[in-house]
């Protein structure tokens, strides 16, 4: 006898995976983007100056210079009003208007107002915005989670982000504390557990996420030229 929950189950993840499987495609002709089934049947004809994967259930397209959203269907559920826009998160997206960043919901309602002269996608629950000349970070609420009192700032990655803060380069966590202390000169995001810092304009470095130093980016670059020959010395081997 099926147990009814077990068959349940199955059919979530069998109808899950069919609407994955059956999410539109993007193809190009004529210099324009459309959109079409995985079995080549033509869903949008190819109208839009560029157009994005579908990702959460709509892609976000380009008429005439202004962004807009569809969804699967090729219906324009979101008007082509925007100036920019970046994808959806969870039922959220930013959008550019009039020369400000906000963010609107999927019926182009606005959550948060168009306030902010820059603004990033969500990345650990948080968006970079600067305001009147000050960086810092907002929630899905649009509450200021981390107060705008950076100079220069990165978005969140790998659970860090890098700020700059009287003249100096540090990470801070989604909390707003500091994690490694401002002290360097130029730095950039984690990836790979690792970050790329200078303490001048000539030297970089690789630290790990507790401030340790790794390796110079010379021993990188080196190490890299390495694996390349290695590896071309093993390609021409086995011809």
């Amino acid at each position: 006898m099926i147990n009814p929950k077990k068959h349940l189950l199955l059919l979530l993840l069998f109808s899950g995976s069919m609407v994955f499987a059956q999410q539109p495609l993007r193809f190009y002709e004529g210099g324009k983007v459309g959109y079409k089934s995985s079995s080549g049947q033509i869903l949008v004809p190819a109208k839009y100056a560029a157009g994005s994967d579908f990702a959460n259930g709509f892609a976000l397209v380009l008429e005439n210079n202004k962004r807009g959203f569809i969804n699967a269907s090729g219906i324009v559920v979101i008007p082509m009003i925007y100036d920019d826009a970046g994808l959806f998160y969870e039922g959220i997206v930013r959008v550019k208007k009039d020369g400000k960043y906000g963010f609107i919901d999927a019926a182009n309602n606005v959550v948060i107002p168009f306030i902010y002269d820059e603004a990033s996608e969500f990345s650990s629950g948080l968006s970079l915005v600067k305001q009147n000349g000050k960086c810092g970070y907002i929630d899905k609420t649009g509450k200021a989670n981390i107060p705008m009192e950076y100079d220069l700032a990165l978005p969140f990655s790998e659970g860090l982000a890098a700020v700059h803060k009287n003249g100096k380069w540090g990470f801070i966590n989604p909390s707003g504390t500091w994690v490694i202390h401002p002290s360097y000169f130029g730095a950039q995001s984690f990836r790979q557990g690792l970050a790329l810092v200078s303490k001048d304009s000539k030297d970089f470095f690789f630290i790990d996420k507790k401030g340790k130093f790794v390796k110079e980016l010379e021993n990188e670059r080196e190490e890299e030229e390495r694996r390349k020959k290695h590896s071309k010395s093993a390609q021409n081997e086995r011809h």
